[in-house]
């Protein structure tokens, strides 16, 4: 199974790439407990969300300002990939998650909400 959700972002690609990759910016989008986050393939990841605590991952891809991807652990869990390209003065994100997929609504949402507020997180710092 399969979703994708993207979004435009309004910052430059290498703009965008350090907020979807710097454990100080994921925090403030996605994994709001703490990041850590080994930014080479085969590197170790570690999400935590105060509500539904800390789960760990492993870096399987890492294009600077292209692509980066992670597989949820333990194996085989679901590859998480976010691509990005220049479009205009912004950047399109996609985020593809594939697997088993336990509740494919939830995650879809889920990855709504946080393109939502990676764009939220962009637009406030042009300010």
């Amino acid at each position: 199974m399969e979703i994708s959700e993207e979004a435009l972002v309004p910052a430059d690609p290498d703009h965008t790439w350090r907020l979807v990759t710097d454990p100080r910016y994921v925090q403030q989008w996605y994994a709001f407990g703490g990041a850590d986050i080994e930014l080479v393939p085969g590197g170790a990841m570690l999400l935590r969300w105060d509500e539904h605590g800390a789960f760990p991952a492993r870096v399987e891809a890492v294009d600077p300002g292209h692509r980066f991807a992670f597989r949820w652990l333990p194996e085989p869990g679901d590859l998480v990939e976010i691509t990005l390209s220049a479009e205009g003065a912004g950047t399109l994100v996609r985020i593809t998650e594939s697997g088993a997929l336990e509740d494919a609504a939830t995650s879809a949402m889920a990855w709504r909400n946080s393109l939502s507020l990676l764009s939220e997180l962009a637009r406030a710092q042009q300010r």
